[in-house]
């Protein structure tokens, strides 16, 4: 591992490291249980913004780091409902949150259908690993 690498995992742990919560302007969740050196992460995902399925129930997400810069996406499917859609998130991480644009795909049987909009999270929490 260069050097530089090495300063850009430890600059991206220390603003983003695993065991953290962030929350957006919608109320929506998003918990980081793991983090590795190369900057990828996985963790869950909780859709409270109001008016929209798949509310309440705790999604896989997963994304990439690469400071500041950040991506990650859901695939909203799980044992307690599927919503047949889709979510990336791109943005970046200034003054301690991430600031993203979002895409979400969703198909039913009349078709596809797209949504757009921004999203700021701010850290709010540390979880237990």
């Amino acid at each position: 591992m260069t050097l530089t690498t090495l300063l850009m995992a430890l600059q991206t742990a220390a603003a983003f490291p695993a065991g953290s919560v962030w929350e957006n302007q919608g109320g929506s969740i998003l918990h980081i249980d793991e983090m590795l050196e190369n900057g990828h992460f996985h963790g869950r995902y909780i859709n409270n913004a109001e008016g929209y399925p798949c509310s309440g129930v705790e999604y896989r997400v997963v994304g990439d780091v690469y400071d500041p810069l950040i991506q990650f996406s859901v695939v909203w499917r799980a044992e307690e409902e599927t919503c047949h859609s889709i979510t990336g998130w791109t943005g970046r991480i200034e003054e301690g949150e991430i600031v993203t644009e979002w895409r979400l795909v969703r198909w039913r049987e009349d078709g596809f259908s797209e949504f757009a909009g921004e999203s700021v999270f701010t850290r709010i929490d540390d979880h237990a690993e």
